[in-house]
């Protein structure tokens, strides 16, 4: 083979691999999106290159202030000091009274004292559960009492003495006397809800 027709073989072999390479669908799309690419850069430099070109006007030119007339000069001071004279507008607001809102503590039913006073008439009988007991204390007795029978329920017994320590014997003893016999107790017409008391019994 000549080195002509060698030149032709390989021209010929060179557009099948080209034609070969134009029919891949992969080089197809890189192709395709290159092409875009190119475009949009096209796009962007050509809309820059409008911008740079824009003949942007400088814009108004702000002529300075000619002073007027002293005559209207002086008039316009004058005004203008007359307004800066003017007294401030008062901004403080006196203070208002105001209703107490905190939390009161009811009133004490009108049978308490006569209930305390029963109470302690009981000393005697108390004196006796705490037998055995060789230092002073108190007892701080918290319960429910229904004034209209004069029962007592729900009983609560904290010793606040230092050292004294209540046996099961002397609670049950020391609820026994306070409990019974019910308590004697004058109740108006619109006292008669059962309310609870503590009080505090020394020994």
């Amino acid at each position: 083979m000549t080195p002509k027709e060698l030149r032709a073989a390989m021209k010929a072999q060179k557009k099948a691999l080209k034609a070969q390479l134009d029919a891949n669908p992969f080089v197809q799309e890189a192709r395709r999106k290159r092409r875009i690419r190119r475009a949009v850069v096209s796009a962007a430099a050509l809309l820059l290159l409008l911008f740079v070109r824009c003949d942007c006007g400088e814009g108004p030119v702000i002529e300075p202030a000619v002073p007027d007339a002293g005559v209207v000069r002086d008039a316009g001071v004058k005004v203008a000091a007359k307004v800066l004279k003017r007294p401030p507008l008062p901004g403080k607001v006196e203070p208002q009274p105001r209703p107490d809102l905190g939390p009161q503590a009811p009133p004490s039913p009108s049978w308490l004292d006569e209930f305390r006073m029963q109470v302690a008439a009981r000393s005697p009988r108390l004196a006796e559960c705490f037998t055995g007991i060789e230092n002073a204390g108190a007892i701080r007795w918290s319960t429910s009492v229904n004034p209209n029978g004069g029962t007592v329920s729900d009983h609560e017994l904290s010793p606040t003495g230092v050292g004294v320590d209540l046996t099961k014997e002397q609670r049950t003893c020391i609820l026994e006397v306070l409990s019974k016999p019910v308590y004697q107790l004058k109740v108006p017409g619109n006292e008669g809800l059962p309310n609870r008391v503590s009080l505090v019994i020394e020994f």
